[in-house]
C-alpha cells in the first residue's frame, strides 16, 4: 500500500506560521490592513525628513527617495527578524540634530556629518550584539532621556514656526513675525484641521492635513508640480570619514548613538505595551533584531545621503488598527519602496507651509514626555530642565545633552546619591532622600490634586474600554480618574 502524500499547504499557511499569527490572535486580512494604516500614519515623515535635510545642503527629491528606500529596506529586515509591528523611517530628531547642530554651525560638512551618521549606526550595530546595551541604557539616567525628547521637540516645533517666518530675528533674539502672510494664514488653518483630527482620532489625520494644505498652497501661490509620477533611481553619497580625525566627531558619534538608543528603546517597549508583547520581566522578545537593523539601515541611509533610520511611534496606528507582527513592517516596507521609485515628484513638490504644521505637532508630541519627569526631585528636574531648554536656546541637541548629563553628573556627589552604592552606608530600615522626599509629597495638601497615577486595565476592567476612549478623545487624567472614581462607588453601592 503507498503511503498517502500529505496535501501541500497553501501560501497562507506559511505566513501565518512564519509570523505566528493566528497564534498573537490575529489575521493575515487584518496584518495587512495594519500595515496600510501604519505607512499612511508615517508617510508624511519622508517628506518632512527631506525638508529637514534640505538645511543640510541635501537635494530635497534625492533625500526623499534615499530616506524612502532606506526605511523599505529597514522594515522589511526588521520584520523579518525581530517580529514586531514597528515602523522604522527617517524621523524628526536625528535628521535636526544633523541638519542644525553639525552642518548649521559649520562644525563639519555634509559629507562628514553623514560619516559620523554612519559611524553611529555601525556603533549601534556592535551594541546590540553584546550585554554593553542593556549597560549603556541602564546607565544613562530616564531623566536625560526624557529631557533630550522635550528638548528635541522643542528644537523642531522652533524650526517649524522660523520655516514659516513666525519666528524671526530681532534685537532681542528673536521676535514675532509677520502673520499676514499666506504661508501662515495656510499653515495656521492646517495646523487647527490636523489638531481636529487627531482629536478624534482619524486614521492619517497628520498626512490629511499635510495633503489638504499642499492643494491649498498650490492654489493659491499658482506652484504645481511639474510631474506627478516618475521611476527614479538612487544616488550614493560617499560620507567623508576623515571627519573621525578630530576630537569633536567622538563626541557627537555618542550623542547620535543616544538618540538612537534612547528612541529605539522608547518606542520598543510602548508598542509592545501597547500590543500585548511586552513579557512579564519588561523585556520585549525580538528587541535586539529592532536595533540591529536599525543600526544597518542607518548605515545604509549615510552612504545614500540621508538622515538615521529609526522606530516612529506614529507607526503604532497600526498596532490600534489590529497589527501584532512583523508582517506589518513587512508592508510598511514594500509601500515605502513604492513611494522611493514611483512618488518622489509629487512628494518633493509639498511646500513649507504643508510641512511647518507637522514639525509643530511633532513639537507637541516629544514635549508631552515632560509628565513623566518627577519635577519634586531635584536629582531628575535640573539635569532633564536643562537638557531640555539648551537644545532650543543654543539651537543644538548635543549642547542638550552635555548639559543635562554634566548636572545629572554633578548633582550625583553634591546631593549624597553616591553614598548607597557604598557598603558602610547602606542601612536596611531607615528610607532614603528619595523615599523620604517621596512620602513627604504623597502626604502634602498639594498631592491630592495632582492627577492621579493611571491603573492598569486588568485591576480595573469595568472601567477599561471607557478609559480607552477618553484616551482618544484626548482627556486629561483627572477626567478619566473622576470616571473610574464613579465606577467604583456604583459597584460599591451595588
Amino acid at each position: 500500500m503507498e503511503p498517502l502524500l500529505e496535501e501541500p499547504q497553501p501560501w497562507t499557511w506559511a505566513i501565518d506560521r512564519y509570523f505566528s499569527i493566528s497564534l498573537r490572535g490575529s489575521t493575515i486580512a487584518t496584518e495587512l490592513r495594519a500595515g496600510t494604516t501604519a505607512f499612511l500614519a508615517t508617510a508624511n515623515n519622508f517628506v518632512v525628513n527631506a525638508h529637514i535635510m534640505s538645511h543640510a545642503g541635501l537635494h530635497p527629491e534625492t533625500s526623499l527617495v534615499s530616506g524612502a528606500f532606506a526605511a523599505g529596506v529597514t522594515c522589511i529586515l526588521c520584520g523579518m527578524l525581530s517580529n514586531l509591528p514597528l515602523g522604522l523611517v527617517p524621523s524628526v530628531g536625528p535628521n535636526v540634530y544633523i541638519a542644525y547642530s553639525l552642518v548649521g554651525p559649520r562644525l563639519f560638512s555634509t559629507q562628514q556629518a553623514l560619516a559620523i551618521s554612519a559611524t553611529s549606526g555601525v556603533c549601534l550595530v556592535l551594541l546590540s550584539l553584546t550585554p554593553l546595551l542593556r549597560i549603556v541604557l541602564g546607565l544613562m539616567p530616564l531623566s536625560i532621556k526624557y529631557g533630550l525628547l522635550v528638548g528635541t521637540g522643542l528644537l523642531t516645533a522652533f524650526i517649524g514656526l522660523k520655516s514659516i517666518g513666525v519666528v524671526t530675528a530681532g534685537e532681542d533674539i528673536v521676535a514675532l513675525g509677520d502673520l499676514n502672510s499666506t504661508a501662515f494664514v495656510i499653515s495656521a488653518a492646517s495646523l487647527v484641521f490636523t489638531a481636529s483630527l487627531l482629536y478624534n482620532a482619524v486614521t492619517g489625520a497628520v498626512l490629511l492635513g499635510m495633503l489638504s494644505s499642499t492643494l491649498i498652497a498650490w492654489i493659491y501661490l499658482d506652484d504645481w508640480p511639474t510631474k506627478i509620477f516618475a521611476l527614479q533611481g538612487l544616488s550614493f553619497s560617499m560620507p567623508n570619514f576623515d571627519a573621525l580625525s578630530q576630537q569633536q566627531a567622538f563626541s557627537e558619534i555618542a550623542s547620535l548613538m543616544l538618540m538612537l538608543l534612547f528612541s529605539l528603546s522608547g518606542a520598543i517597549i510602548g508598542t509592545a505595551k501597547m500590543a500585548g508583547l511586552l513579557q512579564e520581566d519588561g523585556g520585549v522578545r525580538g528587541s535586539t533584531a529592532v536595533y540591529m537593523s536599525s543600526g544597518l539601515g542607518t548605515l545604509l541611509a549615510a552612504f545614500l545621503g540621508t538622515s538615521p533610520i529609526f522606530v516612529s511611534m506614529s507607526a503604532a496606528a497600526g498596532v490600534r488598527d489590529g497589527g501584532r507582527t512583523g508582517l506589518v513592517s513587512l508592508v510598511i516596507g514594500v509601500y515605502s519602496l513604492l513611494t522611493a521609485f514611483v512618488l518622489s515628484p509629487l512628494a518633493s513638490a509639498i511646500p513649507e507651509c504643508a510641512i511647518a504644521p507637522v514639525l509643530v505637532l511633532v513639537g507637541v508630541s516629544m514635549t508631552g514626555e515632560a509628565r513623566e519627569i518627577q519635577w519634586w526631585n531635584m536629582l531628575d528636574a535640573l539635569p532633564a530642565f536643562l537638557c531640555a531648554v539648551f537644545q532650543p536656546f543654543t539651537y543644538s541637541v548635543s549642547n542638550g545633552i552635555y548639559a543635562g548629563v554634566a548636572m545629572s553628573f554633578i548633582l550625583f556627589f553634591t546631593t549624597g546619591s553616591f553614598l548607597a552604592y557604598i557598603p558602610s552606608f547602606q542601612k536596611t530600615e531607615p528610607r532614603g532622600l528619595v523615599e523620604e522626599v517621596s512620602a513627604m509629597i504623597e502626604h502634602s495638601p498639594q498631592q491630592r490634586y495632582s492627577s492621579p497615577k493611571v491603573v492598569p486595565e486588568e485591576e480595573d476592567s469595568d472601567v477599561a474600554p471607557v478609559r480607552q476612549g477618553l484616551i482618544h478623545l484626548g482627556l486629561s487624567g483627572k477626567q478619566e480618574a473622576g470616571l473610574r472614581t464613579a465606577g467604583k462607588r456604583t459597584r460599591a453601592d451595588e
